[in-house]
């Protein structure tokens, strides 16, 4: 899709709240074609027991908002859900890294059929008046033992997750040119990719 793109000065600058530089950096490479000025904040979220990444990226954008007022902000959170395990890990990833690891989920797996996957993203974007929820879903699979050794700045999740465009494979197998196929397959089901539309239609008004 190709858009021309009208700069509007009065989207700018937005601050993107994470403490994750590559999330970042992959953030603004994506919306630099808009010539927005995207600036990192840090900020240590309470995120709650939720278990609906949907309320809990609201939940950050309004802790973001009194933290941070009087500026436009961007808030997101990611979930990895697993059908055969109940939806296990869902929103709690950075938990499971931290204590399970990735090689858990395999155990766990050992003797499931159903591998299903679904990464789920939520990115949450206050314009200084009204906050606007983004959500997606892509499905996938656990692979059968962890693989490959390029984690293109993502979670280590991608040792054991493949995407349909790339059967058997994990994500961490993909070279950078295979990468961009996946990037671009999924292009539909990002979150932050529904965000620089939305900004997109903005421009386009203005």
């Amino acid at each position: 899709m190709t858009y021309t793109y009208i700069m509007t000065s009065q989207l700018y600058p937005i601050h993107f709240i994470t403490s994750n530089h590559q999330k970042f950096a992959s953030l603004q490479k994506l919306l630099q074609p808009l010539d927005i000025d995207l600036q990192q904040l840090d900020h240590d979220f309470d995120e709650g027991r939720g278990l609906d990444i949907q309320t809990i990226a609201k939940s950050k954008l309004a802790q973001a908002k009194k933290a941070f007022p009087n500026k436009r902000l961007i808030v997101d959170d990611r979930g990895f859900f697993i059908p055969a395990l109940k939806g296990f890990p869902g929103p709690f990833v950075k938990l499971l890294l931290d204590s399970f690891s990735y090689p858990g989920i395999i155990k766990l797996m050992q003797d499931e059929t159903d591998r299903r996957a679904i990464f789920s993203f939520a990115v949450g974007y206050f314009d200084g008046e009204k906050d606007h929820i983004f959500v997606a879903d892509e499905e996938g699979f656990i692979i059968d033992e962890p693989r490959g050794d390029n984690l293109h700045g993502w979670t280590e999740l991608l040792y054991i997750y493949g995407h349909p465009s790339f059967p058997g494979r994990s994500l961490a197998e993909l070279n950078d040119e295979e990468w961009k196929e996946y990037l671009a397959a999924i292009e539909a089901v990002d979150g932050s990719v529904a965000l620089r539309d939305y900004l997109v239609k903005l421009q386009l008004k203005s």
